[in-house]
């Protein structure tokens, strides 16, 4: 009887031993993902904002066809980085939602300002049914679930619409997404949520890994949110989350229901860009003055102060590297506005992708995009800017 006591209690110190291992091995993969994706998405987002100038300056002919090439591989390596620390952040364990209140209209507005060009190049008719309900949730992950959705949504509906939609059902709200695409049969639904697995259709139709529903599936598991998938009675398919109705708002987002969608002129904007990487800078001050926009770009956050200084203090917004030689994109931030004015709209523009930065960030009130910067986003939030700018100026 000793004997079998002892073999037992040997066999879990092993088991509690290679368990540990196998979690240090995990939590020492993902912060290896976490440096290798910063350092590879630095020039790649520098890449980004010089392709978006030559993109928005081709005026048709063979270049122009060349440098839109550019800009869809550039944007695949994007999605593919993105998904993949996504994936490998999820399995460790390492994202731990940050639940709040908020406002769905909000998050609704954000997610059209983002997706309404895409859909409108394919020439496809994507419509977004207002809600004013709050839902309870982590805002950034219910979004990242919510674009892969309406991502896939677009890329696997060759003509037609999307419909993005919520409905209440009691106490929770179920946020669904219609599309009049290539469909799913009944017998492959469980087999799209795994990785790489893509359907043959929709492989003939878009590129892709087939990353997009794995990470929904594992979003739905942290925020413990039920998703579901059927067919849409007009042909295609529709896919659903559901999320707590709130009782109360306690978070309110940066892009709001007020966000224009047009492409507000920026001509008269001053917008102070502050990077520590030299080719990052030069493509940040590219694309602005292509907008048309005033631009200060400096290295810190002393040389910013100096140049609003003699700029007059006016500015229109800063936008600000998260990681600084010296100091922080969130210090930064706080000494401008305490010198310039509490009201100074920001933007955080970062690869760091983890919960403290997104927290930091939203109790300063900052904005946050991550690197590499969707040019459409950016210009969404500074058109915002330029439009409250002028309105304030009247």
């Amino acid at each position: 009887m000793r004997d079998r006591t002892e073999e037992l209690t040997r066999l879990n110190s092993e088991l509690a031993l290679a368990k540990g291992i196998a979690e240090d091995a995990n939590a020492s993969k993902t912060r290896f993902l976490a440096a290798a994706s910063h350092d590879i998405l630095q020039p790649l987002n520098a890449a980004r904002l010089y392709v978006t100038s030559l993109v928005e300056r081709q005026n048709g002919g063979e270049d122009s066809r060349l440098v839109e090439n550019i800009d869809d591989s550039l944007e695949a390596i994007e999605d593919i980085l993105g998904a993949l620390l996504d994936i490998s952040r999820l399995d460790a364990g390492a994202m731990t939602p940050s639940i709040t209140s908020f406002r769905m209209a909000d998050l609704m507005r954000s997610l059209e300002i983002e997706f309404a060009p895409i859909a409108r190049d394919k020439g496809l008719d994507l419509r977004f049914v207002p809600c004013s309900l709050p839902v309870e949730s982590d805002r950034s992950l219910l979004r990242r679930l919510l674009q892969n959705f309406i991502s896939n949504a677009i890329k696997y509906t060759p003509r037609g619409r999307v419909l993005v939609g919520c409905r209440r059902r009691g106490e929770q709200l179920q946020i669904s997404i219609y599309d009049t695409g290539v469909g799913i049969p009944v017998q492959k639904r469980g087999e799209i949520f795994k990785e790489f697995h893509r359907l043959e259709q929709g492989a003939r139709i878009a590129r892709g890994l087939g990353l997009g529903l794995s990470i929904v599936e594992r979003l739905a598991r942290v925020l413990n949110h039920r998703i579901a998938i059927s067919a849409n009675a007009g042909g295609g398919s529709a896919f659903s989350v559901t999320v707590p109705i709130a009782t109360a708002v306690n978070h309110t987002a940066a892009v709001t229901s007020a966000t224009p969608l047009s492409k507000t002129p920026m001509s008269g904007a001053l917008i102070v860009c502050i990077e520590n990487d030299p080719a990052i800078l030069d493509g940040m001050k590219t694309l602005l003055t292509a907008w048309d926009a005033e631009v200060i770009a400096v290295l810190d956050a002393e040389g910013a102060m100096s140049a609003i200084e003699a700029a007059g203090g006016r500015v229109t917004g800063v936008l600000v590297d998260y990681h600084l030689d010296r100091g922080n994109g969130v210090a930064a931030i706080r000494e401008i506005r305490r010198r310039f004015g509490d009201g100074i709209p920001a933007i955080l523009i970062t690869a760091d992708r983890s919960p403290a930065v997104r927290v930091a960030a939203r109790e300063e009130n900052i904005a946050v995009l991550n690197k590499p910067v969707k040019p459409a986003s950016l210009r969404a939030l500074l058109g915002q800017w330029r439009t409250q700018q002028m309105v304030a100026a009247e």
